[in-house]
């Protein structure tokens, strides 16, 4: 359950496609709405996490986006082409990491450490969920086809 008296105004979703653009809002203001809750945000926190978070969501929303573009076409079956991907895979794991970390000492002056857990622990529960239903929908429609 969420708790209306918490959520703020959605703010915009990280830059995305074209035609998934309703979908990703909608995802967006879902995701939002969910780690509010479990981190059980107050109004004022809100006001203050949530620009915060999203420039760290968009830092590497942009760090995932040039990963994908460089390899877009790609001979992934290149063993060069392969070594590469893995190599510079693990770069966007580090810069992830150290985006982490960066951003650990800047949420930590809006909400607690027991806050930045729950945060966390609630956007990895987000991400499978997120996982497991777009399965089911893939699912839904395969069998239709």
């Amino acid at each position: 359950m969420f708790h209306g008296w918490a959520q703020p105004a959605p703010p915009p979703p990280p830059a995305g496609g074209g035609n998934r653009q309703p979908q990703l809002a909608r995802i967006h203001a879902v995701k939002i709405g969910y780690l509010t809750d479990k981190m059980r945000l107050t109004p004022e926190q809100s006001e203050k996490f949530w620009p915060l978070y999203n420039q760290y969501e968009d830092e590497l929303t942009a760090a995932r986006k040039n990963f994908r573009q460089k390899y877009k076409g790609a001979d992934k079956k290149d063993e060069n082409v392969s070594r590469q991907i893995i190599d510079d895979h693990l770069d966007l794991q580090q810069q992830a990491l150290e985006l982490k970390r960066k951003y650990k000492d800047r949420f930590l002056q809006v909400i607690t450490a027991n806050q930045l857990t729950e945060l966390y622990k609630a956007e990895q529960e987000f991400h499978k969920m997120l996982l497991h239903r777009l399965k089911q929908h893939r699912d839904r429609r395969n069998r239709w086809d």
